[in-house]
């Protein structure tokens, strides 16, 4: 096993730290595993680092910064996989705000306890606490604690719109309750959910790796899924024949995804389509500035702003169908 590893690092913020993290999943997504016929292993992944927070977690003015990081192998995979990194951020940059990224070796060791330094036990709202896999850490009484392998971009707590929904989860589930997760990443949401007492979970992701981490994590908290489970695990986005079954649905994209949601264009069932009369759907991912497309967008299916979480420039829309609309 080779000693020395390949790390590029992109210092970015706001959205681009999700877009920089896609494409750092997407070319180097997956578990690292040889290769049988090419010798040579590749895959990890983004990881994201996040320093500058205050003692409650809220990002400090000036100190907050953020590094979306992937590491490769040496060998012929290797280079072509920096081949397509370094073409996708240019291609990154002309949407978005993107300095040349970092590259430098750094010993295999050094890499694989070095990350975890910035993954903590994070307690949000009044009962959840968020806990890498590899930390033990005290407790109260009435916690709800989800233990997460970080590792795959967002969905680890680290970012704002996952906190934010944690937040609005906590107050809207109930026991007994069905909830439907959109775009659910790491499945963090999902469990948080089936933790506060929803019995009947749908968890979609279009990407298979989300699937992967989805399914681990699940297994890591004691979460059943599959045949007979209370979490369903779905490769796709919106699922069919579901019209007004899930009293929370919660989805933590991107502002314009979201749109593209609402009117269909993702796919042949409009995002509001399983939201039960009377019930309420978060939203999240977006920036302040995106807020009023968002709020547009759900309007125009019959779904009004109830409440709003914020954390520096991102929120969370928490809205609720009216219950003359089907």
């Amino acid at each position: 096993m080779p000693s020395e590893i390949l790390e590029i690092a992109v210092e970015v913020d706001g959205e681009a730290a999700e877009a920089v993290s896609e494409l750092f999943n997407r070319y180097n997504g997956g578990d690292w595993e040889e290769d049988s016929e090419a010798g040579e292993a590749s895959g990890g992944g983004a990881v994201i680092e996040a320093t500058g927070f205050d003692d409650f977690h809220r990002p400090v003015e000036g100190e907050y910064r953020v590094v979306v990081k992937t590491y490769l192998k040496p060998g012929p995979r290797g280079q072509e996989i920096r081949r397509q990194i370094e073409e996708g951020l240019w291609r990154l940059s002309l949407l978005y705000p993107i300095p040349e990224p970092a590259i430098r070796i750094v010993r295999e060791e050094d890499w694989a306890h070095a990350w975890k330094k910035f993954y903590k036990p994070l307690r949000i709202g009044e009962r959840v606490l968020l806990v890498p896999a590899w930390e033990e850490t005290e407790t109260r009484p009435d916690d709800i604690v989800v233990k997460l392998e970080p590792g795959m971009a967002f969905g680890t707590g680290m970012h704002p719109t996952t906190r934010l929904c944690v937040l609005a989860l906590e107050e809207l589930v109930q026991p007994g309750m069905a909830v439907l997760d959109v775009g659910t990443g790491s499945g963090v949401l999902a469990i948080v959910a089936a933790k506060l007492g929803a019995t009947s979970i749908v968890a979609t992701d279009i990407d298979p790796l989300a699937i992967d981490a989805t399914q681990d994590n699940a297994a890591r908290n004691e979460v059943s899924f599959g045949e007979g489970g209370i979490l369903n695990i779905q490769q796709g986005s919106i699922p069919a024949n579901q019209a007004g079954r899930y009293p929370v649905v919660v989805a933590n994209i991107l502002a314009e995804i979201l749109v593209g949601l609402f009117e269909g264009r993702y796919g042949n069932v409009p995002l509001a389509e399983p939201v039960a009369p009377g019930g309420h759907m978060i939203l999240s991912g977006i920036l302040d500035e995106k807020a009023g497309m968002v709020l547009e967008a759900a309007a125009r299916h019959g779904l009004i702003e109830v409440d709003r979480k914020q954390e520096s420039d991102w929120v969370a829309l928490v809205v609720r169908k009216e219950k003359n609309n089907k």
